[in-house]
C-alpha cells in the first residue's frame, strides 16, 4: 500500500494545472471537446509526465494573471518575447510565426516602418497580448485596445480601424469567424517574427519543469512533434530551436 501511495504521489508530482484561450485553431472547442494544435501537442506532454490534470480555458488576461501569480500552472500558447522572458519556464517553440499588421486592401495605406504606423488614425490591437504590449512599449498612442479579434475585424471593414495588429495563422481563423472575406484584407506590413510556448509560473517546482521539458524534448526526437505540427500547418517549416533575439 506504501509503494502504492508513493506511485500516486509521483504521478501527482508531475501535475501542472494548464490554461489556454479558446481562440483560432491553438485551443478551439469541437464536438463538446477540446481541440486543436496546442491541445494536442499539450496533451501529448501530458501523457508521457503521467499528468491527471485537464486543460482549463480562461479569457487570455486572467489565465495570463494567474499562471504569472500562482506556482504549478502554466498557459498556451504563449508568445516569447524580451519582458516576458524571465517571467516564466518556456516549453517549446511551438509554431514560429510573424506579427503583422493587416490593412483592408482599398484602404492604399503605406506602411514602411514602424513610425509610419504611428501616423494612422487606429490600430487595433487584442488588449494584454503580446503584440498589444509590444506597440504600448514602442510609443503607439493610436492603439484601439479591444477584448475581442473578431470585432477588430469587422471595425477594420467598416473604417473604423485602419490597421489591425495580428498574424499571418490568426488572420485567416479570425477572419472567417468574423465572416470577412480575407480577399479583401492584405498584409501593411511585417512587425517581427515571434515564436509561441507552453509558459510555466516561474516558481513552479523545478523537477515538474524538467519533466515537462524532457517530455518535449522526447516529442521532437522521437517525430512525434512534427507529425502534431504537420498535421496542423501543412507545408510549414517545423520549428526546432530556440531564438532569444534581444540575447544576441
Amino acid at each position: 500500500m506504501l509503494l502504492a501511495v508513493t506511485s500516486a504521489s509521483a504521478v501527482f508530482a508531475m501535475d501542472l494545472q494548464v490554461y489556454c484561450e479558446v481562440t483560432g485553431r491553438s485551443a478551439m472547442v469541437h464536438n463538446k471537446e477540446l481541440t486543436g494544435w496546442g491541445v494536442e501537442i499539450v496533451q501529448e506532454i501530458m501523457a508521457r509526465t503521467g499528468s491527471q490534470t485537464r486543460i482549463e480555458p480562461l479569457p487570455w488576461a486572467r489565465a495570463f494573471d494567474t499562471v504569472l501569480n500562482t506556482p504549478n500552472t502554466a498557459l498556451f500558447s504563449t508568445t516569447l518575447t524580451e519582458e516576458r522572458d524571465r517571467q516564466f519556464h518556456w516549453v517549446g517553440p511551438f509554431v514560429r510565426l510573424q506579427w503583422i499588421f493587416i490593412a483592408r486592401k482599398d484602404s492604399g495605406i503605406v506602411i514602411n516602418s514602424l513610425e509610419d504606423a504611428k501616423k494612422v488614425g487606429s490600430i487595433g490591437t487584442y488588449i494584454e497580448d503580446a503584440r498589444d504590449r509590444f506597440l504600448l512599449q514602442n510609443g503607439f498612442l493610436n492603439l484601439d485596445r479591444s477584448t475581442s479579434n473578431v470585432a477588430n475585424y469587422r471595425k477594420l471593414m467598416r473604417g473604423r480601424l485602419d490597421l489591425v495588429a495580428a498574424t499571418p495563422i490568426g488572420v485567416v481563423e479570425t477572419a472567417e469567424e468574423a465572416m470577412v472575406d480575407i480577399a479583401d484584407l492584405e498584409v501593411a506590413y511585417v512587425i517581427k517574427e515571434m515564436d509561441l510556448y507552453l509558459a510555466i509560473n516561474k516558481d513552479s517546482d523545478p523537477e515538474v519543469v524538467q519533466a515537462w521539458k524532457e517530455a518535449f524534448v522526447s516529442m521532437q526526437k522521437d517525430g512525434t512533434f512534427a507529425a502534431i505540427f504537420s498535421k496542423w500547418h501543412p507545408g510549414q517549416t517545423v520549428p526546432m530551436d530556440i531564438r532569444r533575439p534581444w540575447a544576441d
